[in-house]
């Protein structure tokens, strides 16, 4: 009888964990238009205290120069943000344009399934199927610009966490410490800090260079097949990476319908996706684990499966910040586990 109710006392324990799981990914999920920015300004306020603490050695107060760096990362966006609108809102008023061309390159293509797209037109009540496209990529775009409102809400919430983050890191640091009584759990706790400041420091700053280079590549892939606007090819790529497998799917789909739209013939239209699946694949084959290695190795099926978490949690914020945030929790079990391994017997 003692067994079956320690048992039972163990069951109910995890049925109570278990549902403050679910309550807290439910509260994250409601919050998801506070929570996402205010998370994206941690991971990369972690970043941007690096510099803060380089010009802190030279004398300048930590407060100014995290004002500083937070006004020049502002200014950097709204700079390029601003250089984007036009190229962007060019891309879109030439959209039906490339729909139309679009649909003549792969009319070779698409004659066996004729009779399907017949059948189709039929149920859609004689829609003609490139006029749907570009109809719904109006609304969409229109959903974009009338959430723009909260977009400016979300920027403003990110700023302001990422300047009060960057000029009060050292305190919080110092309050996650001091938090502990024992001087080894002390330790321990400024073991993980820095692991996980490494690790994201690592991550970004690795990917960074790599994507550039990619992106680099993409823009000369660009131009050589007479995409137009090849930086804005560029600028889609190196930001798309950061999103393993949903980004570079989304730049090669994108290529092969801008080159289609370009190139009449298939071949030629399809060869700036070919040209950057192949870039994609040396760099993230070859160039990122060489300069790497197994320091951030983690499982792709469970990358996998926290870009399509955090993206359901928090929308596109959530994908691009799905491997960050694994890759913190999985620093974080790296750390217990050395820690685990060498405690005495």
């Amino acid at each position: 009888m003692n067994g079956l109710a320690e048992r039972r006392g163990e069951l109910a324990d995890w049925s109570v964990v278990a549902l403050c799981i679910l309550a807290a990914f439910a509260v994250m999920r409601v919050m998801a238009d506070l929570l996402a920015p205010m998370i994206a300004a941690v991971i990369f306020g972690s970043l941007l205290s690096r510099g803060v603490d380089r010009l802190h050695k030279i004398g300048l107060p930590p407060p100014v120069s995290a004002i500083g760096l937070v006004a020049i990362t502002g200014l950097t966006l709204f700079i390029f943000i601003d250089s984007l609108l036009g190229p962007i809102t060019d891309f879109v008023a030439r959209a039906p344009e490339m729909l139309t061309n679009l649909g003549s390159a792969l009319t070779p293509v698409a004659r066996p399934f004729t009779s399907a797209q017949n059948g189709l037109r039929a149920l859609l009540g004689g829609q003609n199927g490139g006029s749907m496209i570009v109809s719904s990529g109006l609304s969409a775009l229109t959903s974009i610009f009338g959430g723009a409102p909260q977009a400016i809400a979300e920027l403003g919430i990110f700023f302001v966490t990422l300047a009060f983050f960057v000029a009060g890191r050292q305190s919080l640091r110092r309050r996650m410490i001091m938090t502990w009584s024992d001087r080894e759990q002390r330790f321990a706790t400024l073991r993980i800090v820095n692991a996980v400041e490494d690790s994201l420091a690592l991550y970004f700053g690795s990917a960074a260079s790599i994507y550039a280079s990619v992106a680099s590549a993409v823009i000369l892939i660009a131009w050589a097949a007479g995409l137009a606007k090849p930086v804005l090819w560029g600028v889609l790529t190196f930001f798309a990476c950061f999103i393993p497998y949903l980004g570079p799917a989304l730049v090669t789909l994108s290529l092969a319908a801008g080159g289609l739209a370009a190139h009449p013939e298939i071949g030629l239209g399809l060869a700036p996706a070919g040209g950057f699946l192949i870039v994609h694949l040396v760099s993230d084959n070859a160039i990122i684990p060489a300069l790497l290695g197994h320091r951030l190795e983690i499982n792709p099926f469970v990358v996998f499966l926290s870009i399509v978490f955090w993206g359901w949690m928090w929308g596109p914020i959530g994908a691009l910040l799905a491997t960050p945030i694994l890759l913190i929790f999985d620093t974080i079990r790296q750390e217990f586990t050395a820690q685990e391994t060498t405690l005495p017997p």
